[in-house]
């Protein structure tokens, strides 16, 4: 007979989660104008994970601030108490209510500008073999080598091609503050720039030491031919590269101390190898087409956002970054292999469907996995030392086999919604579904909350793939 465990969370259902409070959540790194610089992607702040005060107490799950991309329609089903989801923190066990202190609402944090984007480049001598391109539109397949000044903008028209010859620096010099108002490569043509393991391109700023929004960053428009960054760094743009309606491989690359690593719209983007950390959000894509492998996406703010389209994930890592490894609105995703540790929230899905699958989601501080809307479902994967709750579900269209939960702070599943859902052969470190249950909330908790069926429990730990951690 099979045994069911209920689940629920007290109280509202926590507000949605991340992309629907327009002007917070996407503001990304060189977006990130409006509120961080040019408006994409600001996540939620990280909140502290507490518990009710007494014993019965609702919780207080504080709404989940998203982006200026939702729908009328998004944003409509955000103000409905049932709608979303916010990576705080639930109520403790009974034996711990009593002493649990009262749950904090969240506060979006207020935007600082980009710290590049006031300071001015001082006139400095350049050699005479220093080419220095001020307002100039290339028209002629043209080669770069050596050191390269920008000052205003230079255009790639379409039909040439502007090839980056190994070793190369390209440096972006501001000669006026405010925002839009940096150096910038625009890409209407078609971009090269193959460095190598001993001797890589930088695109960089003017200043020695770079801050995010010295200059604009590399701006890809229409740019459907086959654009090629290898080997390349990319230091102190508002927005690193920034691609619209168009096709890019990166390999080998590392965005760092940029506002948004990269943001990509309508694009087509594969990634191979490679680092971005030190960015508000390290890369943002929005109704594209993203196949990202054994990356690395680091002490960002917000690591990985996609709204709509379709992500790749495999063989990657996105650890330390303070709000959320990785934040999905609507799209199509597959999550394999992969490793999310030391970040506020591991994963963060709304309203997606796919697969998370033989990875690790372990040591965040507050949730490992949330979903929301989500037809996920979630496999063979490592879920432990988590702080507040291993899995966090808002319905039942997901569903859980296969993993191992381990070691999570209040609970290692937590249903904050009234369907039910399949957690069935897991591995919880007990052996009877009576001993599991009490490390799982649901409808036996609080009446009218959504049961949580989970024999049979998996006897044995299964054997997880071992997994290549490819951080920095």
């Amino acid at each position: 007979m099979r045994h069911l465990r209920g689940s629920s969370i007290g109280g509202r259902r926590g507000g949605l989660l991340i992309i629907s409070c327009a002007a917070v959540l996407f503001s990304g790194c060189g977006m990130l104008h409006g509120l961080w610089g040019k408006g994409a992607v600001a996540p939620p702040a990280p909140t502290k994970i507490e518990g009710p005060a007494e014993k019965g107490a609702r919780p207080v799950f504080p709404p989940v601030v998203s982006s200026s991309v939702a729908s009328p329609k998004q944003a409509a089903q955000n103000d409905s108490p049932q709608h979303g989801l916010s990576p705080t923190t639930p109520p403790a066990p009974a034996s711990e209510t009593a002493a649990a202190p009262q749950a904090k609402p969240f506060r979006a944090p207020e935007r600082a500008p980009l710290p590049g984007a006031t300071r001015i480049a001082p006139p400095v001598a350049v050699s005479p073999n220093v080419p220095v391109y001020r307002d100039t539109v290339l028209t002629e397949d043209t080669v770069w080598r050596g050191e390269v000044v920008v000052e205003g903008s230079v255009t790639v028209s379409p039909q040439t091609t502007l090839t980056v010859e190994p070793g190369a620096v390209v440096r972006f010099r501001r000669t006026s503050a405010g925002i839009g108002a940096g150096p910038l490569l625009l890409v209407q043509g078609r971009l090269v720039a193959r460095g190598s393991a001993d001797s890589p391109v930088r695109f960089t700023s003017f200043f020695p030491e770079p801050q995010a929004g010295d200059w604009e960053g590399i701006v890809l428009l229409g740019s459907e031919k086959k654009n090629a960054l290898e080997h390349t760094r990319i230091e102190g743009a508002a927005v690193g590269i920034d691609a619209l309606y168009s096709t890019l491989s990166v390999r080998d690359g590392g965005i760092y101390s940029c506002g948004t690593g990269g943001r990509f719209q309508d694009s087509i983007v594969s990634v191979s190898g490679g680092e971005v950390a030190g960015c508000d959000v390290g890369v943002e894509f929005a109704e594209s087409e993203a196949d990202i492998r054994d990356a690395s996406f680091g002490r960002n703010r917000a690591g990985i956002v996609l709204r709509g389209g379709s992500l790749n994930l495999e063989g990657v890592s996105a650890a330390a970054n303070d709000r959320f490894g990785l934040a999905a609105v609507g799209g199509r995703i597959r999550v394999e292999r992969s490793i999310f540790d030391r970040n506020g929230t591991g994963l963060v899905l709304d309203g997606c469907e796919g697969g998370v699958s033989r990875g690790r989601m372990a040591g965040n501080r507050e949730f490992g996995i949330v979903l929301t809307r989500s037809r996920v479902k979630v496999v063979a994967n490592e879920i432990a030392d988590n702080e507040a709750v291993g899995l966090r579900v808002d319905d039942g269209k997901g569903v859980a086999w296969g993993n191992v939960f381990a070691r999570n702070g209040r609970y290692d599943l937590y249903n904050a919604g009234s369907e039910e859902f399949r957690a069935m052969a897991n591995w919880w470190g007990e052996d009877s579904p009576v001993a599991v249950g009490k490390r799982v909330f649901g409808a036996a908790d609080e009446p009218g909350r959504g049961r949580v069926l989970l024999a049979p429990v998996l006897r044995v730990k299964p054997l997880l793939p071992a997994l290549n951690y490819v951080a920095k």
